[in-house]
């Protein structure tokens, strides 16, 4: 009975409790995915000022682009005939689905992986009440990135011209549904972490929930392309509405989100049955409090136990050809390679951001490729036309890729582009050094080479980005029977726009580390890393400009015949990634022995 009483929960010590957690709170890891701030070192003075404004612009602005986005999908999906309901719909089940996978990971580092957190449970505070101060930053956390698909539901109001009660009504109902479904990721995460030695593996469990984030990648990026042609949207409502209608997909959703349940009435039916839904939404989410507060008073200070006794790995002895392959002696190119490729792999933050991420675009482009084919061949199958037709017709159109076509010059423009689109990868090579932190300085006290230590930062993520998406290259160059000389200028072409933009990335990177962070996600999240993939784009745009223009003066403006304005293209990419080479592994490696603390 006493313990019972001490994990009472106290409105006036939840009140100072959330207070301190929204001031001061540092968390291991956020999401381990590159998102939130994680309690960076901020910059004080005009400077630290104009940092800290700009990222906050730069995250509305992207805010406002993606909601934009989502308001003018919901107005189409209204002029295609879909109705509010079903546009509803839509937001709820992509809802569950984005909280389920990506949620409970988040969830757990807010709740768990807290370093103040042993420092609270010393305090005479009861430990729900502790659990419900930082579930109330959760959720104000996590509303902002639910309520990014309320626009969808709001567009389709608009098309059909609802009435403004029935806007309320809708927002109401969806803040209602985030809630409720975000208490019941709690409600899972808390016995999971009390039992589950999967969840006490911090590392493990950031491995295993970045592969799931990526495996939700690719199935929106591939999704994506089928979704936007033809009735695909349309299709894609009618599916989630088939999903709340009834059987056991009803039953799930309905668990996990209850005000799913009662949506209905409250988007189609009148004014009563609309506020009879909202308050039967309500009552729902009120019962999803109590049941969390019940779980909460038994298993939470457990789980957070479990969790400070847990992590401890047995040793191995490394004897016999191990021992002599760890042990032998290498150069020192191979050396800062080996170390920083266990780096990325052993650190579970540098492992989803640089490995996973860099793997994403190739695995995306594969799954494409694949997917496409097979719905092309399935349907030139179903008009009648033989598929092995429909290559030989593209054959035969690449076989006019001659050194005078103009066709040859619009595809290295092209090449160009999707190099360009290849510019937001460059952030794995601007964080080359910034990765080492203060390991950097530990380094600056042995006989470093330190060309031959950015040359190991150039070749990993040059290693798991370009070299895929280059097989990728070749092998749709010998599918399509582009003729070899086009097809090897194509991919010189390529080599240089990716190794100039990758070797760019890395001595901006150097000339500019950030050494100065606590833990790994510092140096991987907020607007500063946000910020940073687009100043890629903007460096891959530098990269790619004179080799633009000279592409352009031969097949847009007439100005060079053809070939010179193949040839110069090329030349370009030659001189620049001949220049930036010896920009990075000369004066910038000199720089780098000359930093101090």
């Amino acid at each position: 009975m006493v313990r019972a009483a001490a994990q009472d929960f106290s409105w006036r010590q939840f009140k100072v409790m959330l207070r301190v957690v929204i001031k001061g709170e540092q968390h291991l890891d956020d999401t381990g995915m590159g998102l939130g701030d994680d309690g960076a070192t901020k910059r004080r003075g005009i400077w630290g000022s104009l940092g800290s404004s700009a990222r906050k612009v730069a995250m509305g602005f992207l805010f406002l682009l993606v909601a934009a986005m989502f308001f003018m999908m919901g107005y189409m999906l209204g002029e295609v005939g879909v109705t509010p309901y079903l546009a509803f719909s839509l937001c709820v089940v992509a809802l569950v689905g984005l909280t389920a996978l990506t949620g409970l990971y988040q969830a757990v580092n807010v709740l768990y992986f807290v370093r103040d957190l042993g420092y609270y449970l010393t305090l005479p505070i009861s430990a729900t009440t502790i659990m419900w101060a930082k579930l109330a930053h959760f959720l104000g956390m996590t509303m902002l990135g639910d309520l990014i698909l309320l626009p969808v539901a709001l567009g389709c109001l608009l098309s059909v011209g609802a009435a403004p009660g029935t806007w309320v009504a809708v927002t109401v109902a969806f803040v209602l549904a985030a809630v409720a479904v975000n208490l019941a990721l709690v409600i899972v995460c808390v016995p999971l972490m009390r039992f589950s030695r999967l969840a006490h593996d911090k590392d493990l469990f950031s491995r295993v929930f970045g592969g799931l984030i990526i495996v939700l990648a690719l199935a929106i990026g591939v999704g994506s392309q089928f979704a936007f042609q033809g009735d695909g949207l349309a299709s894609l409502a009618s599916g989630a509405g088939g999903l709340l209608s009834g059987g056991v997909p009803a039953v799930v959703v309905g668990v996990l989100c209850p005000p799913s349940l009662l949506a209905r009435p409250v988007v189609e039916g009148d004014v009563i049955a609309a506020l009879g839904g909202l308050l039967g939404m309500l009552a729902s989410v009120a019962l999803y409090a109590v049941i969390l507060s019940a779980v909460a008073r038994r298993w939470y200070f457990e789980g957070v136990q479990a969790l400070q006794g847990a992590g401890g790995k047995r040793g191995r002895r490394v004897e016999g050809a191990e021992l002599t392959q760890a042990t032998r002696t290498r150069g020192s190119f191979a050396a800062n390679l080996s170390r920083d490729w266990k780096m990325m792999v052993r650190v579970p933050v540098f492992f989803n951001q640089f490995v996973l991420s860099s793997l994403l675009m190739p695995l995306y482009f594969i799954v494409i490729m694949v997917v496409s084919g097979a719905v092309g061949v399935s349907q030139a199958t179903d008009a009648g036309m033989d598929p092995a037709a429909l290559l030989e017709m593209a054959r035969s159109l690449t076989a006019l890729l001659t050194f005078d076509s103009p066709a040859l010059a619009w595809c290295a423009v092209g090449v160009l582009f999707f190099g360009l689109f290849l510019g937001f990868s460059a952030y794995s090579f601007t964080m080359g050094v910034s990765r080492d932190g203060e390991d950097f300085f530990f380094l600056r006290g042995l006989p470093m080479n330190w060309s031959a230590y950015l040359a190991a930062k150039f070749v990993s993520p040059f290693a798991l980005s370009t070299v895929p998406m280059l097989v990728l290259f070749v092998a749709a160059i010998v599918l399509l029977g582009v003729p070899a000389a086009a097809g090897v200028y194509l991919v010189a072409f390529y080599l240089g726009a990716t190794v100039s933009l990758g070797l760019l990335s890395l001595g901006l990177g150097a000339r500019f580390p950030r050494l100065t962070w606590d833990n790994e996600a510092q140096l991987v999240k907020g607007g500063g890393a946000t910020l940073m993939v687009f100043a890629g784009l903007l460096v891959g745009i530098v990269v790619m400009a004179l080799p633009a223009l000279a592409l352009l003066a031969g097949a847009l403006w007439s100005v060079l015949p053809i070939p010179a304005a193949l040839g110069l293209a090329l030349a370009i990419f030659v001189v620049e990634c001949a220049a930036l080479a010896w920009w990075v592994f000369v004066p910038t490696a000199a720089a780098l022995a000359r930093i101090e603390r």
